[in-house]
């Protein structure tokens, strides 16, 4: 039987394939890499318990049952990690400064709080929640329920016809659900897509096919076509970002609460992170030349960006490593912003800090790019 190949001829061309890819190392390590960077970053950023939760409490009453609950809190922050435990005195102050993001829960021990309990009848303790991250207000919610639900004074008995402590839950910034919670990563997600297309994968193909060579005998210098190809990309992150924006505000139901203000601070930072991430990419892409090179990085660059960021698990949870590279990403402090502006409605103040990070990384990045920026083929 003759076969409908050339079984020499097919191997030569299979060599021949293969002779490609170990000259072209660079194209091979991440294909080694990156499920082993998925397994790293997702199995620490998703799904993992959450830790020092930074929680006030409020003790209104001086007896036996609000120390006992001051306790139970210090033993979750002691024991397991779980809290880290500030005492305010004022319920409103503690409420305000959650509302800045300094706290996510503020517990509230009222007056006749031991005197409820020691009589047997229903203590209440007040939980204001910020619910703007779900995953973090169950979990208060939950382990306060946990911890109250069998509280002991120290020398004394429990009544026998205790009813207990409740917990009467406060969302203060109404009803969110996870779609809605969503949304500022949804947001940085695509702008990163619009910055790696335009600041990596173009910008290579472009040099591989030679149109750069046109500027080889211009006048130009590396800040000029860095600049220009900055602003090029950098508009139409901004055109997707407040698409993508538009959209899924509509899909998620999402109530504009701070209304026209709120929605230029949205667009300043849609266009902050586009425009950090588009320098980003091109300090990156400075020097390559292969036009596989940014296609092999796409999946590495979209799990050490995106998934630190907090944009769909609370840093919390997060191991020292990679508390430190969520701390070095822009995408954090946007997504921050963001979630801030279009969740809360929180004024110009509260997001300052977030707009002086990501100046400050766009700054860096265009100095790294015009300097590295490659003006040769």
């Amino acid at each position: 039987m003759t076969l409908p190949f050339n079984v020499s001829r097919t191997l030569a061309v299979a060599e021949r394939d293969l002779r490609r890819f170990r000259r072209n190392i660079q194209l091979v390590i991440p294909m080694v890499m990156m499920p082993i960077i998925y397994l790293l970053i997702l199995g620490k950023s998703m799904g993992g318990d959450l830790h020092h939760i930074p929680v006030a409490i409020v003790v209104e009453d001086e007896g036996a049952a609000a120390a006992a609950v001051r306790k139970q809190m210090m033993t979750l922050q002691a024991a397991r990690q779980l809290f880290l435990v500030r005492e305010e005195s004022d319920v409103r102050a503690a409420v305000d400064r959650l509302r800045q993001g300094d706290y996510r829960a503020v517990v509230i021990v009222p007056p006749n709080f031991s005197e409820d309990f020691a009589r047997g009848e229903k203590a209440e303790l007040g939980l204001a929640l910020d619910n703007t991250d779900g995953t973090s207000s169950n979990t208060i919610e939950g382990e306060m329920r946990r911890a109250i639900a069998d509280l002991r004074v120290e020398g004394r008995a429990p009544p026998m016809a205790r009813v207990g402590v409740t917990v009467e839950r406060v969302d203060v910034y109404g009803h969110k659900n996870y779609m809605q919670y969503l949304v500022p990563g949804v947001i940085a997600l695509a702008l990163f897509f619009v910055a790696m297309v335009a600041g990596g994968i173009i910008l290579v193909d472009d040099r591989a096919r030679g149109i750069h060579e046109g500027y080889f005998v211009t006048p130009l210098t590396s800040l000029d076509l860095v600049m220009g190809l900055t602003l090029s990309a950098t508009t139409l992150a901004l055109c997707m970002g407040t698409l993508v924006t538009v959209s899924s505000i509509a899909i998620a139901q999402l109530p504009l609460i701070g209304g026209l203000p709120t929605l230029l601070m949205v667009e300043f930072t849609i266009f902050l992170l586009g425009l950090g991430l588009v320098l980003f990419m091109f300090t990156l892409m400075a020097r390559v030349s292969n036009p596989m090179t940014p296609r092999a990085l796409f999946g590495i660059l979209n799990v050490i960006t995106f998934f630190p960021s907090g944009a769909l698990y609370p840093t919390e949870s997060y191991p020292g490593w990679l508390q430190a590279l969520s701390r070095v990403n822009p995408m954090r402090y946007a997504v921050h912003a963001l979630r801030n502006l279009l969740l809360k409605g929180v004024g110009f103040q509260a997001v300052l800090p977030d707009f002086l990070i990501l100046i400050a990384f766009a700054g860096v990045m265009l100095v790294l790019a015009s300097t590295l920026f490659k003006r040769t083929l």
